[in-house]
């Protein structure tokens, strides 16, 4: 459904008539700039979904009745739009971003996936505060963690025994907070995750020991760069909503100098953007360090890509800028990321070197401060899917994480209920002895017989990972045989 009402500028006067996409969120921004003096007329509005009813706000205008309108703007909370426009010019858009939208999708469930994601993040928000509240507590390692936890989550799932457990329970946020909205890939594929255990256990442990021996990539520290950016995200994440829904079309379906955004400017996400940046920069070191174990059997053994950088210690020397020339898409840590990033308009940003267009929606910046002749331009959807891909790598990297602080326990000597209860595991495993992890195959088949303990701990990764599957996804777990019952038989 089309709604229209009309508004004035409360400086010059003129009249914008505001094109609503009534769509299925409670409430979104709009964002937009009168056509004549520039001034924004940005606001919000409010739509009954019980009750059927809508309420805008905006600043530096009102409404006013029907009335001949000198521009037109066409808003929606989940689409692109068609960018505003003198009134009389636009007067033919007659079919909806919704229905532009339907006819540009991937798959024939692309649109009920982007609006299962979008729900996922309204949730999210919802409960960001006791998320928020979990994660505070865990930091502190406080006494009031497990309560808390446990309010939020099953104890039945995530009893908490040990700092295992906590761990975990602690990591179903950003399972379900996140993960299953943005990046569901990471759980779709539970071998992926898993395979950072298979890699060579002394580089690993090389890395661990690097990581917490260098200010800033401590694991504490690296943890706390994303809880950051999950903060940041909850309190954006609808200007991006647009944006979003362009991952689910097709390839080039948009016009980018017709469409844009009306959830958001580009001061609206450009500290997010700024700030993804800087954190997944940082991060990046992770997913390097295993294309390194992986590719190169080495954790400091670099791909030569950037002169004199031989080893971690000159890749962290790097420039933030450098650090992404390493996203390769032909090594599995880096290419899973899918990072977008345009490294020379965050420098321009950085420099204040840029200019916008409200009305255009285009971002003017200077590319090089040698040479301020040269100006590049990019469009606004363009900027913000930038910084939702920047984001959703950081999800990825945040797994990689996890993996490393599981493995950080247990080189502590803190070796989790969940194992030390398989007492009946052998002392030695042989080639063809079957997995402890219950799949059925044989050793050599799953690790490739690399010993008890890689063992053990593959069987570790296999249950959490099957157990956060299972909160977020309960109706879809390809359980391994006789996996739940494993599971069950150790809680």
């Amino acid at each position: 459904m089309v709604f229209n009402t009309f508004i004035k500028c409360q400086v010059c006067g003129s009249i914008t008539r505001v094109r609503l996409q009534v769509g299925w969120q409670e409430e979104h921004p709009i964002v937009v700039a009168c056509g004549k003096c520039g001034t924004s007329l940005s606001g919000s509005v409010k739509i009954g979904q019980d009750r059927p009813g809508l309420k805008f706000s905006f600043d530096n205008a009102g409404e006013i009745p029907d009335a001949e309108a000198d521009y037109m703007v066409e808003c929606s909370g989940e689409f692109p739009t068609v960018k505003q426009g003198k009134a009389a010019e636009l007067e033919e858009v007659v079919i909806t971003p919704f229905i532009r939208y339907m006819n540009r999708m991937k798959t024939d469930d692309s649109y009920e996936q982007f609006g299962k994601a979008v729900s996922q993040l309204n949730a999210t928000e919802k409960k960001w505060k006791s998320y928020k509240r979990i994660i505070g507590l865990f930091r502190s390692n406080s006494e009031y963690l497990v309560q808390e936890i446990q309010k939020e989550f099953s104890g039945q799932y995530f009893q908490c025994r040990d700092e295992s457990e906590v761990l975990r329970a602690v990591h179903m946020i950003e399972v379900h907070g996140f993960y299953s909205a943005l990046k569901k890939d990471i759980l779709d594929d539970l071998s992926f995750s898993a395979g950072i255990m298979k890699l060579d256990s002394a580089q690993l442990k090389s890395l661990v020991a690097f990581l917490n021996s260098h200010d800033g990539y401590h694991l504490d520290e690296l943890q706390d760069l994303i809880y950051k950016a999950y903060d940041d995200f909850v309190k954006i994440y609808q200007f991006l909503i647009p944006a979003l829904a362009i991952q689910y079309c097709k390839e080039d379906a948009f016009d980018l100098e017709v469409e844009g955004s009306t959830t958001s400017g580009f001061d609206s996400v450009k500290q997010f953007y700024l700030n993804v940046y800087e954190a997944l920069g940082n991060l990046l070191v992770i997913p390097v360090a295993l294309n390194n174990i992986k590719y190169r059997a080495d954790v400091n053994s670099m791909n030569p890509l950037e002169k004199n950088v031989s080893s971690l210690e000159d890749f962290i020397k790097l420039t933030k800028a450098s650090r992404y020339h390493f996203c390769l898409n032909t090594e599995v840590y880096t290419d899973f990321l899918d990072v977008v990033v345009n490294a020379k308009l965050r420098n321009a940003i950085g420099h204040n070197d840029v200019e916008y267009d409200a009305v255009s929606q285009v971002i003017t910046y200077i590319p090089n401060p040698k040479d301020r002749t040269i100006k590049k331009t990019e469009y606004l959807l363009e900027f913000e899917n930038e910084a939702m891909h920047m984001f959703q790598a950081l999800l990825g990297v945040s797994e990689y994480l996890y993996r490393l602080r599981e493995l950080s326990l247990m080189y502590d000597g803190k070796i989790p209920l969940m194992v030390q209860e398989r007492a009946n595991w052998p002392k030695k495993i042989g080639r063809n002895d079957p997995c402890p992890c219950g799949s059925g195959k044989n050793t050599n088949s799953v690790m490739g017989g690399i010993g008890v303990e890689a063992m053990k701990s593959h069987a570790l990764a296999e249950s959490s990972r099957v157990e956060a599957m299972e909160f977020a996804n309960p109706e879809k777990v390809p359980f391994h045989a006789g996996f739940r019952k494993r599971l069950i038989c150790s809680r």
